[in-house]
């Protein structure tokens, strides 16, 4: 079947549509105007990391890997940037994680400010990163942690409650005691037994306490409204500047006290010389000393005041002459005044 000149042109047309988009496609992976620049990495691992995979400068995606194999005891991984990379001399690749279903990529950082580019060719410094496998190791330690966890708290906790059961089992009738005085404590209280249970049940406590709430209120609303002594103290500042006035009046008088206690340390005027002179004490002394051996004297009978004090024949002799002239004035009525003499001698004598 010969076809039409005009399906031939149809068909030419859509083959040269599909060969365009495909050198567009192939020209956009390979990039064949594009001269990338080639670097080096060794790896202490390069699990789950495949040729193809993206190479990524902070997370922009600058390349790609275009080979991967060991040499000697690292894993050497091959990639290319895309023109104007700048991987700096200090900059660091290493394996990332994509997501946490596992894809990965080769990582680069940034590298410091100011630092030289580092040639294309040049092997780039590498770290070790968590890749999957550390990660998975890590959450099976981990996992085997919890369970150990797990396990201790198990037997912790059967332990604990085996101590607690036989605590109880020990202490079965004391618990029953102690619930059974509870169980009346709190039955009397129901019944408005006892002072604490009058407390809970009587309503006048609670109708005072209401009560005394009320006249709270109101001596604090009165307090408010400057009303009563008090009132006046908190609300009126004459009352404040007057108060303030004595203060300063104590302070000034604290003031002279100070400086009259300081007079008397240094020894100045009357009071300071008795309290810091030595010779009034010494003459004390020596006054008490004094008194004491007159008083000494005195109770052992010595001297005119001792013969006074303990000496009872003086008390007789001046009893005697009072009767004797007691005696002598009952005879005055009678006699003269030369009579009068002579008896109050002869009595006398």
């Amino acid at each position: 079947m010969r076809l039409s000149h005009e399906a031939k042109v149809g068909m030419f047309f859509i083959i040269s549509i599909a060969l365009f988009v495909l050198m567009l496609e192939v020209g956009n992976r390979w990039n064949f105007l594009d001269k990338k620049s080639n670097y080096t990495t060794y790896l202490s691992a390069a699990t789950g990391l495949k040729q193809g995979d993206s190479v990524k400068l902070s997370g922009v995606d600058v390349g790609t890997i275009t080979g991967i194999s060991v040499a000697d005891s690292k894993v050497k991984v091959d990639f290319e940037v895309k023109p104007g990379t700048h991987i700096k001399t200090d900059s660091v690749a290493g394996i990332r994680m994509t997501n946490m279903l596992g894809g990965q990529f080769l990582g680069i950082s940034f590298g410091t400010a100011g630092t030289a580019d580092l040639p294309a060719g040049s092997t780039v410094k590498s770290i070790d990163s968590a890749g999957i496998d550390a990660l998975m190791d890590n959450v099976g330690a981990l996992t085997r942690d919890a369970r150990q966890m797990i396990a201790e708290l198990n037997r912790n906790q059967n332990e604990v409650m085996g101590r607690i059961t036989a605590m109880l089992d020990e202490n079965r009738g004391s618990v029953k005691q102690s619930l059974n005085g509870l169980a009346s404590i709190t039955s009397k209280i129901d019944r408005g037994d006892g002072s604490l249970a009058m407390l809970l049940n009587d309503k006048t406590l609670y109708s005072n306490a209401t009560a005394l709430t009320g006249s709270l209120r109101d001596v604090s609303a009165k307090l408010e409204r400057g009303e009563g002594t008090i009132g006046k103290l908190l609300q009126e500042e004459d009352v404040y500047r007057e108060a303030l006035a004595a203060v300063k009046g104590m302070n000034d008088s604290m003031k002279n006290f100070t400086e009259i206690a300081q007079r008397i340390n240094k020894g100045e005027g009357t009071a300071g010389k008795l309290v810091n002179d030595p010779a009034l004490y010494v003459e004390m002394k020596e006054t008490v000393a004094n008194l004491k051996e007159i008083t000494r004297k005195i109770n052992e009978g010595e001297g005119t005041v001792g013969k006074l004090v303990n000496d009872d024949k003086l008390y007789r002799d001046a009893l005697s002459t009072l009767k004797k002239t007691e005696k002598a004035m009952e005879g005055l009525q009678d006699t003269g005044p030369i009579s009068v003499i002579g008896s109050v001698i002869g009595t006398l004598f």
